[in-house]
């Protein structure tokens, strides 16, 4: 289907007045809180494992492991996600995944052995998979059209907050509780708050009488120029096999796949980095941690912002280059302020990455199939990212360090780089080429 550009009729103010408040503001917020939850799950992994190595003795390889088994169920489980979000809608699929992801916490504060600590994982991977961008981002790109990029950016600075806000708490009630009483109490803390939260969730602007961005009802439209040649601004609904059949879909697919890889290896390692090769005190390593996520926090509106405006391909290649600068500044740092300024530079490259990424499928394949494509995108691109953590480790036992883990990552930064400045509108289908 393509739909044509917007041209909104006059409103009288009366007609102005009389309409409610737009319901994907409280949509935006649901994702807000989503994505705060699913950040604490994934941020805080790295913060247990020097506890755990030091309870249990397991290696760094082992201790990564859990990262990459849940890597593998967001590629496996991907293409079902998509389908069950746009089968069901995403507020069963939300309450679904906070029941699990709370479950997940309190049963990891049990944990005594290796086969707990993977089996735990798995229930974890499962619930953030639920709760986790996918959901969300199907749910706001039914909601927002022209604004989809900020509205993503204002939901997923959630994640970024949870850095900020829940790490620090988290490694203090480790420090001064133990580590499996934060566990329990992220857990509970999940429940209590995630589940109201997610009843709050509807399908489509359409389902509640509205329109995306809260156009007004009976706005007159015209067809958009240019609209008989190219996608690029969510008018064109793509199925998951026409999106398969176009260039942008595996180059989207590939620079994802290696930032995935990225993100994921230092996201696990980052702590045991910071405190066992920078040498930073566990005090420092938090204080590097939250400037990170600050950064994060900062650049998801600009992002937002940019992104609806200049070719997202553009932003999302630069980025990936800042990431890389980054990683050699990681790989090469023996004091807190060069950590600082990796900090900086991952942490505003990944705050505008996020909602840029997310929305830029919507703006190429349109809503009408958003959940399949983002599902199927998520698993091939997870490939990628379910190795990082594992040889990550690997590597670092070997070695001693992590030097050389940080170099490869920044060369696989430049090559997600490349696959993203590559990225362009795909062709319209050649059934509405057709049509056109």
């Amino acid at each position: 289907m393509v739909e044509p550009a917007d041209v909104t009729a006059p409103e009288s103010t009366a007609t102005v007045a009389r309409r409610p408040l737009f319901y994907g503001w409280v949509i935006i917020g649901v994702g807000f809180s989503s994505q705060f939850f699913f950040g604490l799950s994934q941020q805080a992994f790295s913060t247990y494992l020097v506890p755990l190595g030091a309870e249990f003795g397991w290696s760094r390889a082992v201790l990564a492991g859990p990262r990459s088994l849940t890597q593998s169920q967001t590629a496996l489980l991907g293409p079902l996600n998509g389908y069950l979000v746009d089968r069901f809608g995403p507020r069963k699929m939300m309450i679904v995944g906070v029941l699990l992801l709370g479950l997940g916490m309190i049963l990891f504060g049990r944990v005594q052995n290796v086969r707990d600590y993977y089996l735990v994982n798995v229930v974890l991977g499962l619930g953030a998979s639920f709760v986790g961008l996918l959901v969300m981002s199907t749910a706001l790109n039914s909601w927002w059209r022209r604004r989809r990029t900020m509205a993503i950016a204002i939901s997923t600075m959630g994640y970024a907050l949870a850095g900020i806000i829940a790490i620090p708490v988290v490694v203090w009630v480790q420090t001064n509780f133990g580590w499996r009483a934060a566990a329990m109490a992220s857990g509970v803390a999940i429940w209590i708050i995630g589940l109201p939260t997610a009843a709050f969730l509807r399908r489509s602007p359409e389902e509640m009488g509205q329109l995306p961005d809260g156009a007004a009802p009976g706005a007159v439209e015209a067809p958009r120029s240019g609209a008989a040649t190219r996608g690029g601004d969510g008018r064109v609904d793509f199925t998951l096999r026409e999106a398969a059949h176009t260039s942008a879909f595996w180059t989207i697919n590939i620079g994802s796949g290696l930032t995935n890889l990225v993100i994921s290896a230092v996201t696990v390692h980052l702590f045991l980095h910071l405190q066992n090769g920078v040498g930073l005190s566990s005090g420092q390593a938090v204080l590097a941690f939250t400037f990170m996520n600050a950064m994060n926090l900062l650049a998801r509106l600009p992002g937002g912002y940019l992104g609806d405006r200049l070719p997202k391909s553009l932003l999302l290649g630069g980025g990936a280059v800042a990431t890389a600068v980054s990683m050699v500044l990681l790989a090469t740092a023996t004091s807190l302020g060069p950590v600082l300024v990796f900090g900086a530079l991952y942490g505003l490259s990944w705050g505008m990455r996020t909602p840029i990424l997310n929305s830029l499928p919507g703006d190429y394949f349109g809503r009408a199939s958003y959940g399949k494509i983002m599902g199927s995108m998520q698993a091939s691109a997870s490939v990628l990212g379910v190795s990082g953590p594992v040889v990550a480790g690997l590597i670092a036992d070997a070695q001693g360090n992590y030097r050389d883990v940080m170099l490869g990552l920044a060369f696989a930064s430049l090559l997600a780089a490349v696959a993203l400045f590559w990225t362009r509108p795909p062709d319209l289908p050649a059934r509405l080429r057709a049509e056109a």
